[in-house]
């Protein structure tokens, strides 16, 4: 037998646009780096259909001299999993000889591209008259077109891909097993080539059989003598491949568009398609025409039809009309209209028609008809502020029409409506804004532009995108800042876009949530058995300062000693008891009764500066002989526990000297040298806490 079986003349666009027939198996070495091979399985009622492809040229060509290894296992049986896979069966499948293949390349085009593909010296597509690039593109990839038209003809003949040993039928199979299938490369004795291409693995049962679906979506639009033809197909690319479109002329019988299958030349990895289109000719546009479609499997299997859909041709006018000139008349809201159109395609026309809308997106309206098809001007009176005016040409047939462009009319108006009114509102403790005002009612008034401002003298801005038509806003502002107020205006748009002055302005006040800032203490001074306080005020104007004091010492509750809400920042506490330790805070009241922070609190012991005095008549004798110094003095032993001498220099810091019992009443000093001032103090600590009054006495020795 010869190896050249037939001359592959396919159109040159399919081989560049090829979507590979297997999608789920043979494109997957775009996203798997290592060659492998895939498998898909399709349920029948009474049997299993199984398809395998290589995912790269070079490993079809491999695996096609070294064959396939099937291996069948039982997975579950009546709904329960096996421990383990039960192995069934393990098949070597193989491309069937050349000498087999005679009588089904003679009845099947498909067969003969994949004997070609696996048997032919040469692969070679013709480009047609057009093909030259073709030609070149195939000699140089000729193993790539070999691998890739071999896989779609055996998307079109799964018998031609059994006997190409890329499919398997399994008619040994029961309703309560389901089963694994195993497919890998045989492996080649002394070669280790085929090991690299990974085998894989699908799961099937007849228990899962469902019919083919039928495509959905399917829609015609119905143009001059054509149709565009499309339908879902992203949604059933796993289960389609290609498919076939037939058109009636009754609705009853149906013939094929095409005598291959339909293939999606758009889908691509790097865009997916998601519909399918096709556009067919028609013969005219009186005649109805009916179509449908339905899918071609992997295996060859065909599903359910299509929804049917109909349609007839629309006819279309060769001339469209455009305005080209608009008059504003001296009379209100008037408009002369000018347009063109050729004075040959009158004859096809059965009239004009003027359209009109408020803006250019529509939608239009009819607003005189019945306009002769020899007029080419026309006066219209009844002109909104904004118009948007179309002249459409309807043609004796009544699908015929074209429709110029939009032109826009605004008749001229430069008064502003009315300035907005009775302006009031009120801000909540969540910071919601509600403000009304008086409608306008002029009758080309458009809506009202809402300006606000946070100072009193700060230009407002504008706070809506466009104007609203609702004489009410909601806005929101945030509570808790430092200003106070909120300042709004209104301003009135008309159709014309004239704009009013503002409104006067609507000063809302805050709700009061925020407290004041805390008065600091400044200090303080102990003067005369008083304790003078002094502090830096809130910032908060309108507020009051509040001073607490609590006697540490004698563990006594906080009180309020001083309040006021002028400008003092000074307080002298007088009702204080001596050697006692007070602590003081400072809080300032707003007017809405917020408390600010407590301040960082100021205690302070209370020494009695002018005690009571208990020493006496303290003197002292200078011996110059023995160098020596000797004070004495008088006192009540009975309320005093020691004394405390402090002696110094003059001009000097003075320092502890002696610490004496109370029963001593005199003492000498030798550490002293001649032409010197001592100055020496004595303190008498009480029995009952607290200290005496220091007696001061200064000796030039």
């Amino acid at each position: 037998m010869k190896k050249q079986f037939i001359v592959c003349k396919i159109l040159f666009f399919v081989a560049m646009s090829f979507l590979l027939p297997m999608s789920s198996l043979a494109q997957r070495n775009e996203i798997i780096n290592d060659p492998n091979i895939q498998i898909l399985a399709r349920v029948q009622e009474d049997k299993i259909l199984l398809r395998w492809a290589a995912t790269t040229a070079n490993a079809w060509k491999k695996t096609n001299k070294s064959g396939f290894t099937l291996e069948k296992y039982v997975l579950s049986r009546d709904g329960k999993r096996l421990p383990s896979l039960e192995k069934v069966w393990a098949k070597k499948i193989q491309a069937d000889p050349i000498e087999t293949w005679q009588e089904i390349v003679e009845k099947d085009n498909n067969a003969a591209i994949i004997a070609q593909a696996l048997f032919g010296e040469i692969f070679f597509i013709e480009g047609g008259s057009e093909g030259q690039l073709a030609d070149i593109y195939n000699l140089v990839n000729e193993n790539e077109q070999r691998f890739s038209f071999s896989l779609l003809a055996a998307d079109m003949s799964f018998e031609a891909a059994k006997k190409a040993g890329w499919g398997f039928e399994d008619t040994d199979v029961k309703l309560h097993e389901k089963y694994v299938y195993k497919i890998k490369p045989t492996i080649i004795e002394n070669t280790s080539e085929t090991v690299k291409i990974k085998g894989t693995a699908t799961i099937a049962s007849i228990k899962e059989y469902e019919p083919l679906p039928a495509p959905i979506d399917f829609q015609g639009i119905f143009g001059d003598k054509n149709v565009i033809l499309t339908w879902e197909y992203q949604l059933f690319k796993t289960i389609y491949t290609s498919y076939n479109l037939e058109r009636s002329e009754d609705g009853i019988n149906f013939t094929s568009l095409s005598k291959e299958p339909l293939v999606n030349l758009n889908d691509k990895p790097e865009a997916p398609a998601k519909r399918m289109f096709y556009i067919d000719s028609l013969a005219n546009n009186t005649k109805t025409y009916y179509y449908r479609v339905n899918g071609i499997s992997p295996f060859g299997e065909k599903g359910l039809y299509s929804t049917i859909i109909s349609g007839v041709g629309k006819p279309i006018l060769p001339y469209t009309p455009r305005v080209y000139d608009v008059e504003l008349t001296k009379n209100t809201n008037e408009a002369i209209i000018t347009w063109e159109f050729p004075k040959k395609g009158e004859t096809l026309l059965e009239k004009f028609q003027l359209l009109i809308a408020p803006v250019d997106k529509g939608p239009y309206v009819v607003a005189v008809d019945n306009i002769s098809p020899q007029q080419r001007k026309l006066k219209y009176s009844k002109l909104q502020a904004s118009n948007y005016v179309k002249i459409k040409a309807i043609g004796k047939d009544p699908k015929q029409e074209k429709t110029s462009f939009s032109t826009l009319i605004q008749p001229l108006d430069r008064i502003p409506p009315a300035i907005p009114t009775e302006l009031s509102g009120k801000i909540d403790s969540l910071g919601v804004v509600h403000i009304t005002w008086k409608q306008n009612i002029e009758p080309d008034f458009l809506g009202y532009r809402v300006f606000r401002g946070f100072l009193k003298d700060e230009e407002p801005s504008q706070i809506t995108v466009s104007p609203i038509s609702q004489n009410s806003f909601i806005d929101t502002v945030t509570v808790k800042n430092l200003n106070a107020e909120v300042f709004y205006s209104i301003v009135a748009v008309d159709k014309r876009h004239n704009h009013s002055e503002k409104s006067e302005v609507l000063v809302l006040e805050k709700p009061d949530v925020i407290p004041p800032t805390a008065p600091v203490f400044s200090g303080y001074k102990i003067k005369e058995g008083k304790i003078i306080i002094e502090w830096i005020p809130s910032s908060e104007e309108k507020v009051t300062h509040v001073l607490l004091r609590e006697n540490l010492t004698e563990n006594k509750k906080r009180e309020t000693v001083f309040s006021t809400n002028d400008s003092v920042r000074q307080y002298i506490d007088t009702k204080l008891k001596p050697n006692n330790r007070y602590r003081y805070h400072i809080k300032a009241i707003d007017r809405s009764g917020l408390t600010s922070l407590p301040s960082t609190p100021l205690t302070i012991e209370m020494v009695n500066l002018v005690p009571k005095e208990y020493v006496r008549g303290l003197d002292y004798v200078v011996n110059r002989e023995t160098n020596h110094i000797e004070l004495f003095w008088r006192a009540n032993k009975d309320e005093i526990a020691e004394y405390t001498i402090y002696k110094q220099l003059k001009e000097k810091q003075p320092s502890i000297w002696r610490i004496l019992p109370a029963r001593i009443k005199n003492v000498i000093d030798k550490e002293v040298s001649p032409n010197e001032t001592y100055i020496y103090h004595i303190r008498a600590t009480l029995k009952k806490g607290g200290y005496a009054k220091v007696k001061t006495i200064e000796i030039k020795f």
